[in-house]
């Protein structure tokens, strides 16, 4: 009886790792949920199709009820926020309107709590003045845009929230696209990405003149903040379209202060993500579990790039992990992506947003924008993945530009929103849900709401600290904290780990200031805060 138990134990567990689901993955729920709100746009000529290429899906627990909210941006519709009513349906929020910018095509959005209050707040990238907004509280929002200093004015795009200097405050990098020198003026200085450093008093000093000027005037689409060199700072990764201006893709090396300011070194050659193409997302994870983040990065109608971190030197690997997806000279253009472990397996797993494209370029309404299935892919332990998509419920052809992940019903799985030009958004609901698995919250200082300029050694939101967990089974893995996703988006906070078969994990935080804690034999299956300072050993 004990080997017949032990077999069928087997081949349970061999089952519920298999690439091959007995049923759609992923059910869309948009209409039951009562996500209804569009993303629409009209592309005249190249000047208006700047305002319109990323589209925003931000997840966020705005009100702090423990059930995560979204916030999407609507371009020439009202942007609009979701409060999530716990029952597995959303409601406009009743603060909604104070969001939502009726005559400003918004792009890219991103929550991040950048006072420390404990609160999350909200960055919109628009077309034009970018917006912050402060969450008074869960009471509403107040546009604090002036007196922080963060309203840059060029055709924004993406922008990702870190800690760049480690004193605890949260800094912002924003990304500007611009097809220079077709249609923008002569003055290309406006187009800048920008860097903005947070003075701890609820003010930003603009900091982009510490960076290399000539890396800061690409066709920036994503930024991402990320530790590559794993030597406890936040390094910049950029990525540039090269089609409207031959910049490739940049990475900021953060070498700290001592050259007359903060400085920072283009390390893109020498690392090997020097990427000259027309870049559009990015996403940052440790797919194959050896203790460093990885990169994925989409292209525009050629192939799309996985690169495998080896401490600090990349190596392409998207044609041997079977992630290449070449969608040919007059195919399609892949948008957002996303790392996440949809099956809870322990193996970070990869959704690819997408649309059609001809190359017909003036007739950009009809060609560049069209519907196109997107791709997920499972990962298989061993530096594979396999394209389940045609069997995963998200092979609708949609004209796919943005994806953020969150386990938005707090069933231990983690469900989908994409985000899609002139067809509405879709939530698209996990139904596995077989496999064990562990969310950790991290938390920085806590400081008393409207405290502002005091000392504080980890920023609110944990940005930058990082998480080494080992299963009870043997399995390692690593996530770090990080706000800004893909292409414009805002996956949720709370680090969410596959277990696969493991009862409990044992866990290992390197704080952003480099202080470390552990936490051994933790059960699976529940939610774990974390917070520096308060949790026994931690801080």
């Amino acid at each position: 009886r004990g080997i017949l138990l032990t077999l069928a134990l087997s081949l349970f567990i061999s089952g519920v790792a298999s690439a091959q689901p007995d049923q759609p993955v992923f059910r869309d729920v948009s209409i039951e949920a009562g996500l209804r709100a569009t993303h629409r746009g009209v592309w005249d000529d190249k000047e208006a199709m700047q305002g319109y290429l990323a589209i925003g899906q931000a997840w966020g627990d705005y009100d702090r009820d423990g059930w995560v909210d979204l916030f999407v941006t609507g371009n020439l519709d009202p942007n609009a926020l979701y409060r999530n009513e716990g029952d597995g349906s959303f409601s406009v929020s009743m603060h909604s309107e104070q969001l939502s910018l009726p005559n400003v095509p918004s792009g890219g959005a991103a929550w991040a709590d950048y006072n420390n209050d404990g609160w999350l707040d909200l960055y919109i990238v628009n077309f034009g003045a970018n917006r912050l907004f402060r969450n008074d509280g869960g009471a509403g929002f107040t546009d604090v845009t002036l007196e922080a200093g963060v309203g840059d004015t060029g055709k924004g795009t993406s922008a990702a929230w870190g800690d760049y200097d480690s004193d605890g405050w949260l800094d912002l990098y924003v990304t500007n696209w611009s097809c220079y020198p077709e249609c923008d003026p002569v003055d290309f200085t406006a187009q800048q990405d920008r860097l903005y450093h947070n003075n701890g008093d609820g003010s930003f000093t603009d900091a982009t003149l510490t960076l290399d000027y000539a890396l800061t005037l690409g066709a920036g689409f994503a930024p991402a903040f990320l530790d590559y060199d794993g030597d406890g700072d936040q390094d910049i990764y950029v990525v540039n379209d090269k089609m409207q201006n031959a910049i490739g893709n940049v990475l900021f090396r953060n070498d700290g202060a001592g050259c007359g300011h903060w400085c920072w070194t283009d390390a893109a050659d020498e690392s090997g993500t020097d990427l000259l193409i027309n870049g559009m997302g990015v996403d940052a994870a440790d797919y194959d579990n050896d203790g460093d983040l990885d990169l994925y990065i989409t292209d525009m109608v050629y192939t799309m790039y996985l690169l495998r971190n080896d401490s600090g030197d990349f190596r392409s690997r998207a044609h041997s992990a079977g992630v290449a997806i070449n969608l040919g000279p007059d195919s399609g253009v892949g948008w957002g992506a996303a790392f996440f472990d949809f099956d809870n397996d322990g193996w970070q797993d990869l959704y690819v947003a997408s649309t059609e494209y001809f190359q017909s370029f003036p007739e950009l309404e009809t060609t560049f924008m069209n519907p196109r299935a997107d791709a997920l892919f499972h990962n298989d332990g061993r530096g594979r993945f396999t394209d389940i998509s045609a069997r995963s419920g998200i092979d609708e052809a949609l004209p796919t530009l943005g994806v953020a992940f969150a386990d938005y019903d707090r069933d231990g799985d983690l469900d989908l929103v994409t985000g899609n030009w002139n067809s509405g958004y879709r939530l698209y609901q996990n139904q596995g849900g077989r496999n064990r698995w562990l969310s950790v919250e991290l938390r920085g200082d806590e400081l008393s709401p409207g405290r502002q300029g005091g000392t504080t050694k980890v920023n609110r939101d944990a940005v930058g600290a990082r998480v080494y967990l080992t299963g009870s089974d043997g399995n390692r893995q690593m996530q770090a904290v990080r706000i800004g996703a893909g292409l414009g988006g805002n996956n949720q906070l709370p680090l969410h780990f596959g277990l696969g078969a493991a009862a409990s994990a044992s866990l290992r935080i390197v704080w952003s200031n480099g202080d470390e804690c552990r936490l051994q034999n933790v059960p699976a299956n529940q939610r774990l805060t974390v917070q520096y300072g308060l949790t026994a050993g931690c801080g």
